[in-house]
């Protein structure tokens, strides 16, 4: 037999007795001394450094005259442990850094997301031997082949008329990068004649309307016998989209009669470019292109794709093993993740360069 029906007031008293207690307990958790910030703020501040602030005065939750294992650990025989307690200015402090921490967080996400919803810009990328002006100079090793003046012409016709927005340059050498400036003047240059007569050989070309240059350095790297060079970085930013990319361009010794055998200083070369590319992909937002000379086919190509960062423009794979493409120069385009190649070319220049102008289209992927 059931027992007497209690009233509704019977069974929702006591719960609603609970709820007031509980209300009272939460607040008396958060509740602090005067001008120490609210609960909000309390969290960033312990969030920050890493450590959990226990709440000032009682919880309500223990019984009067109780000790929680805390006091149990922490007291003496006869005596009691002063609580922790968080001083006003340093977790004013505290918060005041957390803070700051998010707002640099919340800028940095909100850049990335707008790098990454920008449109995927396209562009012709190129890598160019135009063979250096003492070579078919007075005393040069190149007597069939024209002068420099006729041969950069010849060269700046080749970039128009495959539509070059990018180039980097091999054996550029001073009269011929100021040659350059005065008959292209649509494409800037870095670094110029600012490095002297050696990493002058090595500069980077871009058309002024597509692109602008952020930042600029140089790494250096081993040349022939082991001679040290300067060559460039440069970080370039669409003027239509505002993306932005790395190109590195290189050039490493040849073995010849005349340079010897430098396949020691290849290698070391290869080791610092990439190495250094791959920290700057790996490190930054940013994808990665590399042109160059590197008097390698197959080796250079495992070496560069080997770390998984880097595909070539003209194929081949590293899945599983380093599968080089079937046709290979020494002049090589490498881009790493975020980078798309297609329409791969070989266009060869006549007399105007012992090398072909070798060049596909790059994309700079809108998802990174």
């Amino acid at each position: 037999m059931s027992g007497p029906r209690r009233s509704r007031a019977e069974v929702w008293a006591p719960l609603l007795v609970l709820a007031v207690i509980a209300g009272v307990v939460w607040a008396s958790f958060w509740s602090g001394p005067a001008g120490t910030g609210s609960a909000d703020d309390r969290v960033g501040a312990s969030q920050e450094t890493g450590e959990l602030t226990e709440p000032d005065g009682p919880t309500g939750t223990e019984e009067p005259g109780s000790a929680t294992p805390d006091d149990e650990a922490t007291s003496g025989e006869g005596g009691s442990a002063e609580p922790d307690v968080t001083e006003p200015e340093e977790l004013e402090a505290s918060v005041r850094r957390f803070r700051a921490a998010q707002r640099r967080l919340a800028a940095r996400v909100a850049q990335q997301l707008e790098r990454r919803t920008q449109p995927a810009v396209e562009f012709q990328v190129a890598t160019y031997n135009v063979l250096g002006d003492s070579h078919t100079g007075p005393g040069g090793n190149k007597p069939g082949f024209p002068d420099a003046g006729p041969r950069m012409d010849m060269a700046i016709a080749a970039l128009r008329g495959n539509g070059i927005d990018v180039v980097g340059f091999q054996e550029f050498e001073a009269s011929q990068h100021n040659m350059f400036v005065a008959r292209a003047g649509e494409y800037s240059l870095y670094p110029g004649l600012s490095l002297g007569d050696k990493s002058v050989r090595f500069n980077i070309a871009w058309r002024s309307d597509m692109f602008r240059m952020v930042e600029a350095h140089t790494l250096t790297i081993p040349y022939a016998g082991g001679s040290r060079i300067a060559m460039p970085v440069v970080l370039l930013e669409s003027t239509s989209t505002g993306r932005r990319a790395w190109f590195a361009n290189f050039h490493n010794p040849a073995d010849t009669p005349r340079l010897g055998n430098n396949a020691r200083w290849r290698a070391e070369a290869a080791g610092i470019e990439i190495a250094h590319l791959t920290e700057l992909r790996r490190s930054g937002d940013y994808p990665v292109i590399a042109t160059g000379d590197y008097n390698e086919r197959a080796e250079i190509f495992c070496r560069f794709t080997a770390g998984g960062v880097f595909s070539a423009a003209n194929g081949g794979s590293s899945a599983g093993g380093c599968s080089p493409p079937p046709s290979m120069q020494v002049d090589w385009i490498f881009g790493s993740t975020g980078v798309a190649f297609a329409d791969y070319a070989v266009t060869g220049t006549g007399k105007a360069s012992d090398h072909s102008l070798v060049h596909a289209t790059a994309t700079l992927t809108a998802s990174e």
